[in-house]
């Protein structure tokens, strides 16, 4: 996971695996924002799986590092929070790269 500071928040790019070939998912991650949840996940948060969420703050690690946001799930209302690889837009951008 690579993350750049830009304008309104934050680019996430993200190499993950399907069928053994390799994708970059590059997502644009601002406050007040609609995102859907989507793999990888754990096990515990498969429940959050494809639901919508607004972004309303970004959370800081001890180190200082931004990599998960506190979101608004659109459905109920409630308050979580969710890591950067796990939130894409509709304007985020999939391709295939080689190895």
């Amino acid at each position: 996971m690579h993350i750049d500071k830009i304008a309104n928040g934050y680019r996430v790019e993200f190499m993950y695996y399907v069928d053994k070939k390799r994708f970059k998912r590059t997502t644009n991650i601002q406050l007040n924002q609609r995102y859907v949840v989507v793999p990888p996940l754990y096990s515990k948060q498969l429940k959050m799986l494809d639901r919508e969420c607004i972004i309303v703050d970004f959370l800081e690690d001890e180190s200082g590092f931004v990599h998960k946001a506190k979101v608004r799930y659109i459905d109920n209302n409630r308050v979580g929070r969710m890591s950067f690889e796990n939130l894409v837009s509709k304007d985020s951008l999939i391709e295939k790269t080689v190895r």
